[in-house]
């Protein structure tokens, strides 16, 4: 196993006031920091505000985002400790429009409900973050800034009545790390989705969000327990599958998820047959693409790290990531280091796998306020290719990059990423190099930025994402977005993209023995539009041409042009932003050698109060000189909410024909038929110290995998993701 080090950080320095609160009557805050009072007796956590809440401080959230100005309704919050954990209560009154609450199990559609929010840095803006969200019954969302895969248990009871919502948590000091006792911050807010308020205890006009660390405030008072050293904690899971001998057979299986804190910010962590068997994601799609398609990692062993790699600024730009971890097949084990230390966070892991190793670093350093951040991060694979067709019988490839961040944290930045590729697939150095500056200007509505880059025809790291190599030019982004306080309109935002790259020793035609050829690679020219009324209907339509050099020929005689791939879209969405949309979106352009035509189709309604059907269909026609390319996709998903801690899902889908050329997807179908069908079940179970997975077949294949899976985790010591 190979040493790992990575530092990632957030960074601001704020004065530390602190307020008296009364115990007779919640004390309240006038300016922007609190002082929470310890009390011997807390309150109960039940949806209403009874006396001992008053033992509390209690603040307004006053300002709106998206009116720059005072908030429409009122919202109070309560803030109290009995030195084990943190309780708050929020008061909202809701009288503009009818409270929102679709959703009915835990980490399932944030941001569609009626929302109030904790955000929480315990050692302050250069640490952790973390968030506790909850709707107006109590359904809770949960996040940290350290681990995608977040899941302590806490407590938060809702109660909606006549002109509003009571909504009281209580979240246990233990299951957030690094506290310092001096250097707590805080901020609270509200999130109405069908007016886009977000109402907020500290803003102002450059506020970007409940997570803007240049507006979280002191939190005095915490106790110094919550300073202690963090536990160490286990996932242990034993697993049972029957499956077709196609994929492997039947067959069982045990490992372990272990988190062993080094220091109060620092822990090792490990993966003991690490199971991938969490196969309910179904990312599969028609959309055009001439360009490789980005997927979703849905690991473990990497998303729990995720927040500590490519953290960098990359703006008007192609995909261009050093690490991107779907590369790495399923390691036998894995191990990783990860922590904030002061100004410094960092992360590292090694994936063992079967004659490979695939390893990765990264240090990130912030000033103080956080202004300035340099990254250096290192990607190295050693072994046997993951693709059984590749030339090479052993790859060794070792990527560097270094990044940096200047922002004045009002109104414009600059920054720079240089990369270097060295190994068994670079044969000159010189090609085998990504060199970007870039910068901007940006408001809470409004944003114009870009850069300069070129790309060497040798870089391509082997476990990075790279959409387009050898070339060299510029990508330019402006967006603006209205927010009128009155009328039908919610939103209005226009936006613009431009890009121009030039390639250098282009591929030729069979049978060219003129000189090499360096001209336009890529270009692409956009203007959109998108509009959304109070009564939530949104509008977008965007108009431009894209152009790309690429091979237009399915034949065996490869024939490259600077070829067209554009898709100018019109799309129209009712019940916009909510968890039961319903969007029609139509695409038309030409595309490679014909012109092509596309429509995707896809609504969700509710059965009953807990159940939600989803119906999608999708086409894409492309007209050719030879006749016409057709491809379908037909998908129904049923998914049933039966309470907090358990969802059930279903899934059908059916992937008939063959995709526009070019294609840079994955949805192919090979049969004989070219009808590729899907079917996938997946029920979840969430228990205090454990989690229940009932699985059939896996939703992220082109067609059903014959298996069913009883998975069952037993979570020792610390909570899950702490």
């Amino acid at each position: 196993m190979r040493p790992l080090l990575a530092l990632c950080t957030l960074t601001i320095g704020l004065a530390l006031a602190a307020t008296a609160p009364g115990t007779a009557a919640a004390a309240v805050v006038t300016g922007l920091a609190m002082n929470v009072p310890t009390v011997t007796n807390p309150p109960a956590v039940d949806g209403t505000l009874g006396p001992a809440w008053q033992q509390g401080i209690k603040v307004d959230l006053g300002y709106d985002r998206q009116t720059k100005a005072a908030s429409s309704e009122r919202t109070t919050a309560y803030l109290l400790t009995d030195g084990k954990a943190l309780y708050v209560a929020f008061d909202a009154v809701q009288t503009r429009t009818a409270i929102v609450t679709n959703e009915h199990t835990n980490m399932v559609g944030v941001d569609t409900d009626d929302e109030v929010k904790v955000a929480l840095w315990p050692s302050g803006g250069s640490g952790l973050n973390y968030q506790f969200i909850a709707t107006p019954i109590g359904v809770r969302y949960q996040y940290s800034s350290e681990n995608l895969v977040y899941e302590p248990t806490w407590a938060a009871i809702g109660n909606v009545h006549t002109g509003g919502y009571v909504v009281t948590m209580r979240i246990p000091l233990s299951i957030m790390r690094g506290a310092k006792q001096s250097e707590w911050l805080i901020n609270l807010t509200r999130w109405e989705p069908t007016t886009g308020s977000l109402y907020a205890w500290s803003g102002g006009a450059t506020f970007q969000g409940t997570t803007d660390t240049n507006y979280a405030r002191p939190l005095t008072g915490m106790p110094v327990l919550a300073a202690q050293k963090p536990q160490p904690r286990a996932g242990v899971y034993a697993l049972g599958e029957l499956a077709s001998p196609s994929i492997g057979g039947s067959t069982s299986r045990a490992g372990a998820d272990l988190a062993i804190p080094i220091t109060a910010g620092t822990s090792f962590l490990a993966a003991l047959h690490p199971d991938v068997s969490n196969v309910e994601q179904d990312q599969q799609s028609i959309a055009p693409t001439a360009f490789r398609r980005f997927i979703n990692e849905t690991r473990p062993m990497f998303t729990q790290g995720a927040n500590f790699y490519n953290n960098f600024e990359c703006d008007a730009c192609p995909n261009e990531l050093s690490l991107y971890t779907p590369n790495i097949p399923t390691p036998r084990n894995g191990y990783a280091v990860e922590g904030h230390e002061g100004q410094f966070s960092f992360g590292a892991f090694d994936a063992v796998g079967v004659d490979r190793n695939d390893a990765a670093q990264s240090v990130v350093y912030r000033t103080k306020p956080r202004n300035l951040f340099y990254e250096l991060q290192r990607v190295a694979v050693n072994g046997t290719p993951a693709d059984n067709n590749s030339i090479f019988t052993n790859v060794h490839d070792y990527t560097t990059q270094f990044s940096t961040k200047l922002d004045d944290l009002k109104h414009k930045f600059v920054y720079a990423n240089f990369a270097d590729e060295t190994g068994s697939l670079v044969t000159d150095p010189n090609l085998a190099k990504f060199k970007e500056i870039g910068g901007g200007w940006y408001g809470p509505t409004w944003f114009c930025g870009g850069g300069v880059r070129s790309l060497g025809a040798q870089y391509n790291p082997y476990d990075g994402f790279v959409s387009n190599n050898n070339i060299g030019g510029y990508g330019v982004f402006c967006q603006n977005t209205w927010l009128p306080t009155h009328g039908k309109l919610k939103s209005f935002n226009v936006n613009g993209f431009i890009d121009r790259y030039h390639g250098a020793n282009l591929p030729q035609n069979p049978g060219y023995t003129g000189p090499e050829i360096s001209g336009l690679d890529q270009t692409d020219s956009n203007f959109a539009i998108d509009l959304v009324t109070r009564s939530l209907w949104e509008f977008q339509a965007n108009v431009g041409s894209s152009y790309l050099y690429t091979n237009v020929s399915a034949t065996p005689i490869v024939q490259y042009l600077m070829a067209p791939v554009t898709q100018e879209s019109t799309t129209l969405i009712y019940r916009s932003g909510t968890s039961t949309p319903t969007t029609y979106t139509f695409q038309q352009g030409n595309y490679g050698n014909g012109r092509l035509i596309s429509y995707f189709r896809n609504t969700t309604f509710k059965v009953g109060t807990r159940g939600a059907f989803t119906l999608e269909a999708d086409d894409t026609r492309q007209y050719l000189p030879t006749g016409p390319v057709i491809q379908w996709l037909e998908r129904a998903s049923f998914a049933y909410q039966t309470n907090a801690n358990d969802s059930v899902a279903v899934g059908v889908r059916r992937i008939i024909g063959t995709p526009p050329f070019p294609n840079g997807g994955n949805n192919i179908c090979t049969t004989n038929t070219l009808i590729c069908t899907n079917l996938s079940f997946a029920y979840h179970k969430r228990l205090p110290h454990d989690e229940l997975y009932v699985i059939y077949g896996d939703a992220s294949q082109l067609t059903t995998t014959p298996q069913f899976i009883i998975k069952l985790i037993h979570y020792v010591g610390g909570e899950k993701g702490t």
